[in-house]
């Protein structure tokens, strides 16, 4: 005979499982709610809206530095793919860590910088995701894997240095680089690089790194050589 709390527990069982096996999935079906020149904002959401806004433009608006001309990205290089490896790479070696050269991907800077002021939102605009830099230790073989992927992509934003993939020496066993943790994760075909000797997650997000290099570097200097391997 069953004890008082097993036959509980017995019934519970019994009784979750006829729930169960009752219950089906029944499709819903919504349309969609299409917003176009016409559509009006809701004046009560406006109003709850407004403070915040405001708040919001006055940080964004914020001029944290001076480009002298306008610059936007190309393949296989442009000056500002350049800019952008230049200042993870001055972050990152700025924060401590060894690093030979960093590279980004293309598909990762999200607009142009026009000339004049720069504002805070316009960082924003370059680089809206949540990424954050990555440096890995590569050897000599992921290092030639990284040089031959970047070539059949037709070209990354690289920094300063870039030219030591170009020929890999034999003696030259590891390379320290810095990139996104987008592409250290594998994205964007950079599966290969899950095999490096070590990793180091910093933390610091593109965009922080971006914008402590523009705050420092003021006016943006700007590097127009073709970075080609």
């Amino acid at each position: 005979m069953l004890s008082q709390s097993k036959s509980v527990f017995f019934l519970c069982v019994v009784l979750f499982v006829h729930c169960k096996t009752e219950q089906s999935i029944q499709p819903q079906i919504a349309s969609n709610l299409s917003i176009n020149s016409n559509y009006e904002n809701d004046p009560k959401i406006d109003k709850i809206i407004k403070p915040y806004a405001k708040d919001l433009d006055a940080v964004m608006n914020e001029i944290i530095g001076f480009n002298p001309m306008f610059i936007e990205k190309q393949k296989p290089s442009s000056t500002l793919g350049n800019m952008m490896a230049d200042a993870i790479l001055y972050t990152t070696v700025k924060e401590g860590y060894k690093v030979d050269f960093c590279i980004l991907n293309y598909g990762g800077i999200r607009s142009s910088l026009d000339s004049g002021n720069i504002t805070l939102g316009e960082t924003y605009e370059l680089m809206p995701f949540e990424n954050q830099i990555t440096v890995l230790k590569i050897s000599n073989e992921i290092a030639k894997d990284l040089r031959q992927h970047i070539l059949q992509k037709g070209g990354e934003p690289m920094s300063d240095k870039f030219q030591m993939l170009r020929d890999i020496p034999k003696n030259q066993p590891y390379y320290h680089i810095a990139i996104n943790d987008y592409m250290a994760n594998g994205g964007d075909g950079y599966g290969f690089l899950s095999k490096a000797t070590q990793r180091w997650d910093t933390k610091i997000k593109i965009r922080d790194g971006l914008i402590d290099y523009i705050k420092t570097h003021n006016p943006l200097p700007l590097s127009v050589d073709k970075r080609e391997l």
